[in-house]
């Protein structure tokens, strides 16, 4: 096996990530713990906002400068324009910008995929109640391969649909889309494609230019390592004036009276954005940026690719495992999914959690406990998990159904 040691000193920066010196922290594919730098930014923006009074002149003139620099930012980091993105809470709110701004006609179609996140699949049905739009669910299977993928998305896409709505990786199993070749098949039908980046953004290598996006929403508390809250959407410079804004504020128009005369804003990004937002929130997102290109996006692929291919080969060795994620390292991610034989899935969760701290979750499709594994991660935590498993393999028979414990919600995106 190819040694997992990292140009960069991993325990070093593990200090820097105060959860991981408490807990086996493998859920960053839900939200993940933020480096002191990130809290650090937050508290001290909060404070200086407080206490210098929130709409001080200089104040104000800061937390305009600073939306304009964290815009700058995710911009460089997802290879796009600051023109083209638009400063959201989630990937959700920037999922329903899109499915709810496009000019929607009866008998339209759109696209989803089975395996998706209820946020990409739930805006879908309701575009049919609300619009009579017909939404189209593709019966993608977590052991397909790429040519399997493309086959049953061009199929999908034969009927011309207005939009194709998919997550570049697969929330459940960590999936990863081949989304160039997909995005070009949409293309040359005359298909928009909104990607959901909400398990992509700050595990992988992107650029939305060079593969060609249409729209790609992304949120900044997962692999960014940044504080709940806060996300942006992409959306490319020439389809902005195509999507209607939904929820409106001032910025929504270029000019109105009390006449009842008003002229819509259609070309600038920041049509999609509503007032106040929080400058310690978006002070934690550069931070939380700043933190991951002080690694490097490459080493951070490389390590958990490393790292992912110990967990697969260890977990495939426990009787009674079945692990559903891909194991070609081109379709694969830091998101691993497995079943065990007789004990349900929110059972394993518990089990690894009580007995030893070790933080994961349980997805419904397929129906498995998710380890997210992130560079933070060590080969020596990895052992402990697939300790643990196997450790609950061979008492299952004793124990029973293990009870799952705590709350059971699904994750944000």
């Amino acid at each position: 096996m190819a040694s997992a040691k990292p140009t960069w000193d991993i325990q070093s920066l593990r200090q820097e990530i105060p959860a991981t010196q408490r807990v086996i922290y493998l859920n960053t594919g839900w939200s993940g713990p933020s480096p002191r730098t990130v809290v650090e930014a937050v508290k001290e923006r909060l404070e200086w906002e407080s206490y210098e009074g929130p709409t001080s002149r200089h104040v104000l003139e800061s937390w305009l400068q600073l939306q304009g620099q964290v815009r700058e930012a995710v911009a460089r980091f997802v290879g796009a324009s600051a023109e083209e993105i638009s400063l959201t809470q989630n990937t959700t709110e920037g999922i329903n910008i899109v499915t709810n701004g496009l000019p929607w006609r009866r008998g339209d179609e759109v696209v989803v995929c089975r395996l998706e996140h209820s946020s990409v699949v739930i805006p879908a049905y309701y575009l049919e109640r609300r619009y009579g739009v017909r939404a189209r669910v593709v019966p993608l299977q977590p052991a397909d391969g790429k040519d399997t993928i493309l086959d049953k998305l061009e199929s999908a896409l034969a009927n011309h649909p207005r939009l194709l709505i998919l997550s570049h990786v697969q929330y459940s199993t960590g999936l990863r889309l081949p989304l160039a070749e997909i995005q070009k098949m949409a293309h040359e039908r005359g298909i928009l494609v909104l990607v959901d980046g909400a398990q992509s953004v700050g595990q992988i290598p992107l650029n939305v230019d060079e593969l060609g996006c249409d729209f790609y929403a992304f949120p900044g508390h997962k692999w960014l390592l940044g504080p709940d809250g806060v996300g942006a959407l992409f959306v490319r410079r020439d389809l902005i004036p195509q999507v209607e804004p939904t929820k409106v504020s001032g910025r929504a128009v270029s000019n109105y009276d009390f006449e009842g005369t008003w002229v819509p804003n259609t070309l600038p990004i920041r049509k999609f954005e509503l007032t106040t937002t929080s400058g310690p929130l978006w002070s934690g997102l550069m931070a939380a940026i700043a933190f991951l290109d002080s690694i490097g996006i490459g080493n951070i692929e490389a390590r958990m690719a490393v790292l992912v291919s110990q967990l697969r080969r260890l977990l495939m060795a426990v009787p009674g495992v079945t692990v559903w994620s891909p194991s070609r390292v081109e379709m694969a991610s830091g998101l691993v999914s497995f079943s065990l034989e007789g004990v349900e899935p929110q059972a394993v969760t518990s089990f690894l959690w009580d007995d030893a701290r070790i933080v994961a979750r349980s997805v419904a499709l397929p129906p498995s406990t998710r380890l997210s594994v992130a560079f933070f991660n060590t080969e020596e935590e990895i052992e402990v998990a697939v300790g643990t498993i196997a450790r609950l393999a061979s008492q299952k028979g004793a124990l029973g159904a293990h009870k799952a414990k705590g709350p059971n919600f699904e994750e944000t995106l």
